[in-house]
């Protein structure tokens, strides 16, 4: 059995608008519990999102969660999560998604090593790196 890496996004208070953005880049279905389904927690944190997944049409996985109340959201830039395809068109797209809001660090332009390679946080905070698979 295969084993899978997936990115695990802890997100403040965001992460529902964060997964409904990435399914409109991605496209995919989002999987969503919520704080709601815990026995006890009080009203006001009951729309917080404990765990969620969108499960990508070409079965990319991308998790999150909200984070605990009156926790900070965790930061670093230590982490980028990078995609990839053979799809020149694919990549464009997701570029224009991710990158939509977001701050450029470096264009989805043609690299040195001869494909398009572009480096951007998306408003959300969460840095990516999109590239062309040859």
């Amino acid at each position: 059995m295969p084993a899978h890496l997936n990115p695990y996004l802890m997100l403040g208070d965001t992460a529902r608008p964060a997964l409904e953005f990435y399914r409109g880049v991605f496209g995919g279905e989002i999987e969503m519990r919520t704080y709601a389904d815990v026995p006890g927690t009080p009203p006001e944190n009951a729309d917080r999102v404990m765990h969620s997944s969108l499960t990508t049409s070409d079965g990319r996985v991308i998790m999150a969660a909200d984070s605990p109340e009156g926790a900070r959201p965790p930061s670093g830039d230590n982490v980028a999560i990078s995609v990839s395809s053979a799809d020149r068109d694919v990549n464009q797209a997701w570029w224009d998604g991710l990158s939509a809001g977001g701050t450029v660090e470096v264009p989805f332009v043609e690299a040195p090593w001869g494909h398009r390679f572009g480096m951007c946080i998306d408003k959300f905070g969460i840095r990516w790196m999109v590239s062309d698979d040859e």
